[in-house]
């Protein structure tokens, strides 16, 4: 639907001065990130947004060509259009993580990696937009995971237990370092042992040695899975490490490496796989990668909105 309405767009824009029909044009390309990925991919490049290039003149008789619409009225329109629409669509990201740093205790922002020592000798990594508070008292030491992934290295000390509590799941360390995501309820462990428990599901609990992964499901059941201890927050090396995931599943794991927002479009985004190791530091050119090796379609709207689309 938002292809066929923002090919009707291309057509009104081409052919009025209205302001209304401008300000009804900004309120559709703002409101969805569908809308704002149709528009992007239709006018193809920022700077065919710039110049309302991407809208040709009608072919007249005796002419052999389609005469591109110069740079105007039009263009300056359609670009502060777009540049409000990617500012508030930017804003729809920038928004929370300001909410969550007032909540926790250490966070982080997009792109930035971030290793902090606490009271007793321990260290937690943040990945980027990430957030943590940190609830220390004389018989235990707790750590809310709010959001993003963390790695830590635990100062052992029996009398006094540490715990991480995360998205459905809950661990306690036995002396260790090991890595919390949030968004996949997923515990990994580098050395060491830990039990997790998941919060939704009593009983539900397993003890894990190094290289052993540990996923709840939405039931609260536990997966378990293995790799190769190195592999474990290999996020903290700046290398994101896939096999066989979802090309939607890559690109959530790369939108915290990028400073803006990524803007994606398509059914094959579920169904087609990725596998491969990629530079979390360069998370334009993993996206790139991803996408070309699936035949998706990559377009830079401006320095912090990209768009994925598969045709």
């Amino acid at each position: 639907i938002a292809d066929r309405q923002a090919a009707d767009w291309v057509i009104r824009l081409r052919e009025t001065d209205d302001e209304a029909v401008f300000e009804s044009f900004e309120a559709w390309v703002c409101a969805t990130p569908e809308n704002a990925a149709a528009w992007s991919e239709i006018a193809q490049t920022s700077h065919a947004i710039a110049a309302a290039a991407a809208v040709p003149s009608a072919r007249r008789p005796g002419h052999g060509r389609i005469r591109q619409a110069a740079p105007g009225r039009r263009g300056r329109r359609l670009a502060a259009a777009f540049a409000a629409c990617a500012a508030a669509l930017f804003a729809v990201v920038a928004a929370p993580d300001a909410v969550l740093r007032l909540r926790s205790d250490y966070a982080t922002g997009a792109q930035e990696l971030r290793t902090v020592r606490l009271e007793d000798g321990s260290t937690v990594t943040l990945a980027p937009r990430s957030a943590v508070s940190v609830r220390y008292q004389a018989e235990q030491r707790h750590i809310d995971l709010l959001k993003g992934d963390a790695y830590f290295e635990v100062a052992r000390n029996p009398d006094r237990p540490f715990s991480v509590t995360s998205r459905r799941i809950e661990t306690t360390v036995l002396g260790t370092g090991f890595e919390v995501r949030s968004a996949e309820a997923l515990v990994g462990v580098r050395h060491g042992r830990v039990k997790v428990e998941t919060t939704a599901l009593k009983g539900s609990s397993r003890i894990l040695t190094a290289g052993e992964i540990a996923r709840a499901d939405k039931t609260g059941a536990l997966q378990l899975l293995g790799t190769d201890p190195d592999n474990v927050a290999a996020w903290t090396q700046k290398r994101l490490i896939v096999e066989a995931q979802p090309v939607s599943t890559v690109v959530d794991a790369l939108r915290p490496w990028y400073g803006g927002v990524i803007l994606t479009k398509g059914a094959r985004l579920e169904t087609a796989r990725v596998t491969g190791v990629y530079d979390l530091g360069d998370p334009v050119g993993a996206l790139i990668a991803v996408s070309r090796a699936n035949g998706a379609t990559v377009q830079r709207i401006s320095p912090w909105v990209m768009t994925i689309s598969f045709d």
